[in-house]
């Protein structure tokens, strides 16, 4: 039951874009083993009311990658590396001009507890 949540301020020319980063993001993640195409659930939030600190970005994309719990440190890794480089693949122009901080994080959903 693999999900992906992105987010991303309203200031980013990127959201224009949001279907086929999505597309991306989903093909990028069942290329990793275990991944099965047909479980993800990708989907996006468009953040219109933020505020960053001093000196940060004027706006951000953050990414959270929710996979079942069991997988061995180096494939979460991998899937957290590779998901990440994707994500920044689709953001060039804003992260270019300095207008963005991206970050990634991957969760584990307990499997014990996790209901569908």
């Amino acid at each position: 039951m693999p999900h992906i949540h992105l987010e991303t301020t309203a200031d980013l020319p990127e959201n224009a874009n949001i279907p086929d980063i999505l597309e991306a993001l989903v093909a990028r993640l069942v290329g990793f083993e275990t991944i099965q195409s047909a479980s993800v659930k990708a989907y996006h939030s468009l953040r219109s009311n933020w505020q960053m600190g001093a000196g940060a970005p004027a706006g951000f994309c953050h990414c959270t990658v929710g996979i079942m719990s069991g997988r061995p440190l180096e494939l979460r890794e991998s899937i957290s590396k590779g998901m990440f480089a994707e994500l920044k693949s689709h953001f060039e122009m804003s992260l270019e001009s300095g207008e963005v901080g991206i970050t990634l994080e991957l969760r584990e959903m307990d499997r014990e507890t996790y209901m569908k």
